[in-house]
């Protein structure tokens, strides 16, 4: 082997190795939602729903409260789908039962969306044209997940903000938001 060649193959080595865990990663991810859906075969109310998430949220191992929300979230949105137990994501998925939620669900995994938060985003209502105050659907398990959580991560970012390294004040907070979002 020249010297030309070997030193492509150690080059070519890491890029392998990355298209390896890029194959293992989506393989696993589509496990996951594969599991997700033999589960809500068992999972029959919107009060198992959210069993089922609680019980999810409690075996998850993580350094921020904020990544168990969303990973709750995620799961809480498929199986909402997947069980057919949400009024207006049935309605906005056509879905009657919870065979129908499935096949939506594979629907939208062959589109691309198989890893827990890109199918919760595919499978969650578009925000054009709601009203103010309407929820995305988690209202119907009798909870605002969503809402919790955004508010407990805007008392961190205004506790933060607020702190002597930034020394911010509240206005001058909503006032670069507002400047953010205008963009």
């Amino acid at each position: 082997m020249s010297k030309a060649e070997n030193i492509q193959s150690n080059t070519s080595a890491p890029y392998i190795a990355g298209q390896r865990f890029g194959t293992f990663y989506n393989d696993t991810a589509l496990t996951i939602v594969n599991r997700l859906l033999d589960d809500a075969k068992s999972v029959h109310t919107a009060g198992d729903v959210k069993d089922y998430c609680k019980g999810y949220k409690s075996s998850l191992v993580s350094d921020s409260q904020g990544s168990k929300d969303s990973q709750t979230s995620y799961v809480r949105k498929i199986m909402l789908v997947a069980t057919a137990n949400d009024a207006k994501l049935n309605e906005f998925h056509k879905v009657k039962t919870p065979a129908q939620g499935a096949k939506v669900i594979k629907d939208k995994m062959t589109k691309g969306a198989k890893g827990l938060d890109s199918l919760a985003k595919a499978l969650r209502l578009p925000s054009a044209g709601k009203a103010e105050g309407e929820g995305d659907g988690d209202s119907e398990t009798g909870t605002n997940d969503t809402h919790d959580t955004l508010l407990a991560w805007w008392a961190a970012c205004e506790k933060l903000g607020h702190s002597d390294k930034f020394g911010l004040t509240t206005d001058e907070m909503l006032a670069h938001v507002a400047k953010v979002l205008a963009k």
